[in-house]
């Protein structure tokens, strides 16, 4: 239509990055071509200039560079405080991690190179020895060469931040490499358990055996068990050997308790001050149950017997009384000893301080030895199986089970603790439920009595000894394990004279037995007997079946603790290099006057000294940008010519480069109106 304005066909200043005002599109040639263009002042805001399209590797780079330090952060903290990975071909986290700094680096410095090589073009708007030209270079180039512009350009913000971030660079694979520490650790071995004998009945198959109507005896085994337990019962012979493969278990445990067995407890009072004497032709010291030593040569200095305890019945604790009515057996120990002396000044001073063999003293103890439940909370490090006694239960008789009186006897009856809390089908119950217990097929219930109250419990919860065997144990440490005298003889050295007896010895201490060595040899004992009775006893189900607590494997093995402080180096100049680039970037659209041209040679070739070969061409044009420079550089030849005139010659051919500057205006200007249309 008439009245519509006519559409302007746009002024085209460059096509595909190229500014094709620099160059002649028409057959009049460069004279006239020149004197078409607006002065640089006015030429340069035509440009459309987006500075960080000269940036993309570098920004990339960067980036990159901030992958593998998020890549670094990520891997190591996923591994911190597990075992070091198993990967193919022998690579380990070490290896991954010196990879990831090595790339890490490498992205850095692309940028650091971009920046130091940018800013040696700013460098010379003011006069310079050319010379800093080549530092320039050097140092985008290597760490000497870094150091060098130190000293060369101190001025230079952007050149001695990109120097020093190029030469801190050198640290970030050993800093990289002080993030991963390996300690030795505990991994749960799958493939194997570890496992604890335990016993909910005694005896066991084959462990005592009937000598007469109502008399039984022990195996030798347990004859054996009880004597080591008394000479030597921390040795190997009477310990619990667990199964651990490694040497490092756990078990798993309620309430701090990992397990728990039918038991022999222990538990003594001091009866010394029943003591009385001298009496007699000897100076007899006695008890009231009649045993007595004397401090004479040849006579009693050790005394050991049972007895029912009702003489000593002032002295009793709230404990030992209700343990001893129970017990398999009641013992007390007369002896004479030099750990009741005192020592005033160096000088030795004992109750009887005229006896046999010098000043001696005098202790008496007396102990209950009882079937009971021990808790146990074990764990087993470095092949040392620590088990720890939690707690204890008496296991007296239980009348109810047998259908009997207090006061009677039944070759049924069994020595019965309760467990509470017990845990059946992965419930627990206690003594307000343990009677709701589901009555499955095959489970067995029992009666027992809990201070006054029946309740019906199931047998997984009851722990027993059975009567006959308790027999056999009582009649052997009553007849001889824990009878006898044993003499003294000043021929005899220290030693005591025990007879057949020789094991008693052992609680004589070398005349410094005390309520102290006394109370800890009979705990020690029943420790002995207890870990018999787990390694011989049974489930209550079947007499044949030996029970275990079972536990996981912990094998040692190296892990990694990532320490994440050694990666702040490496993080600051990661983000030291992409402040520097952006300040660079940031400076090029600001100083428009001045091209990125980075580390390129071109900008020496086409404008050397005074502008000899760019001005000739278009001396009012602004400076060609890097891309505009590639190109041009891409469809010129050049000769190096030796000799006096050395230099670059310039051998392309003018028609074609002519032909292919207006084909490529032509091309732009279709383009253009493509566009506005």
């Amino acid at each position: 239509m008439s009245d519509k304005k006519q559409q302007r066909v746009p002024e085209i200043h460059s096509y595909e990055e190229v500014d094709v005002g620099l160059y002649h599109t028409d057959s009049k040639g460069a004279q006239d071509s020149v004197g078409q263009h607006p002065s640089p002042e006015a030429a340069a805001p035509t440009r459309l200039y987006h500075v960080s399209r000269f940036y993309p590797w570098e920004i990339g780079s960067v980036l990159v560079a901030f992958g593998m330090i998020a890549a670094t952060y990520s891997i190591l903290s996923h591994y911190d405080g597990h075992q070091i990975p198993e990967w193919p071909f022998s690579i380990n986290l070490n290896t991954l991690i010196a990879l990831i700094s090595t790339i890490m680096r490498a992205a850095m410095l692309v940028g650091v190179t971009a920046v130091i090589s940018q800013t040696k073009w700013s460098w010379f708007s003011r006069p310079r020895p050319l010379m800093h030209l080549q530092y320039f270079d050097e140092a985008s180039r290597s760490v000497s060469g870094s150091l060098s512009l130190l000293f060369v350009a101190p001025t230079s913000l952007l050149g001695i931040l990109g120097a020093l971030i190029t030469i801190l660079s050198l640290g970030i694979g050993p800093f990289t490499q002080q993030t991963i520490r390996t300690v030795g650790c505990l991994r749960i071995h799958d493939e194997v358990n570890a496992s604890l004998p335990l016993a909910h009945f005694v005896p066991g198959n084959g462990t005592y055996y009937r000598i007469a109507a109502g008399m039984f005896e022990a195996q030798v085994d347990m004859k054996g068990t009880m004597i080591n337990g008394i000479v030597n019962p921390t040795g190997n012979d009477t310990a619990i050997i667990p199964t651990c493969a490694t040497g490092n278990c756990t078990f798993p445990h309620h309430n701090g308790i990992t397990h728990s067995s039918i038991a022999m407890c222990s538990s003594c009072i001091d009866t010394t001050s029943l003591i009385s004497g001298p009496s007699g032709n000897y100076g007899n010291y006695t008890l009231p149950n009649k045993l007595w030593v004397a401090p004479v040569s040849d006579m009693a200095y050790f005394n050991i017997g049972r007895d029912n305890m009702t003489w000593a019945s002032s002295v009793f604790t709230p404990e030992f009384a209700s343990v001893s009515r129970s017990a398999l057996i009641n013992v007390t120990v007369l002896s004479l000893t030099t750990a009741t002396c005192s020592n005033d000044g160096g000088k030795q001073s004992c109750p009887i301080p005229n006896g046999y063999g010098g000043p001696t003293g005098l202790v008496a103890t007396s102990c209950s030895l009882y079937p009971c439940l021990k808790n146990y909370d074990a764990t087993m490090e470095r092949g040392v199986l620590s088990e720890k006694v939690v707690s204890t239960q008496p296991a007296p008789i239980n009348y109810v089970e047998a259908g009997i009186g207090p006061n009677e006897i039944s070759p049924y009856m069994n020595y019965t603790a309760l467990q509470t809390p017990c845990r059946v089908d992965d419930e627990w119950f206690d003594l307000s439920d343990i009677s709701s217990v589901p009555k499955t097929e095959g489970r067995l219930f029992t009666e027992i009595n809990i201070d006054g109250t029946n309740y019906t419990a199931p047998d997984e919860c009851l722990y027993k000894m059975m009567s006959p065997y308790a027999i056999a144990l009582s009649s052997f440490m009553g007849s001889d394990l824990l009878s006898g005298t044993c003499t003294y003889n000043s021929r005899q050295g220290q030693a005591i004279s025990c007879g057949q007896k020789w094991w008693l010895s052992s609680l004589y201490q070398n005349k410094e037995a005390s309520f102290d060595t006394l109370n800890t040899a009979f705990d020690q004992f029943a420790t002995a007997v207890t870990n018999k009775f787990r390694t011989t006893g049974s489930s209550l189900y079947d007499s044949t079946t030996h029970e275990t607590v079972n536990g996981l494997v912990n094998e040692v093995t190296v892990c990694t603790v990532f320490q994440w402080e050694w990666l702040l180096m490496p993080t600051l100049l990661v983000a030291a290099t992409a402040a520097i680039l952006v300040v660079i970037i940031l400076e090029n659209k600001r100083h428009r006057g001045q091209p990125v041209w980075k580390s390129s040679l071109l900008p020496l070739l086409y404008y050397g000294f005074d502008h000899k070969h760019s001005d000739q061409h278009a001396p009012n044009k602004p400076a060609m940008n890097l891309f505009e420079m590639n190109q041009a550089a891409s469809e010129m030849k050049a000769t190096f010519r030796n000799g006096v005139n050395a230099g670059f010659v310039d051998v392309t051919d003018r028609q074609s480069l002519d032909y292919a500057l207006r084909q490529r205006a032509r091309d732009a200007d279709v383009d253009s109106l493509i566009d506005r249309a």
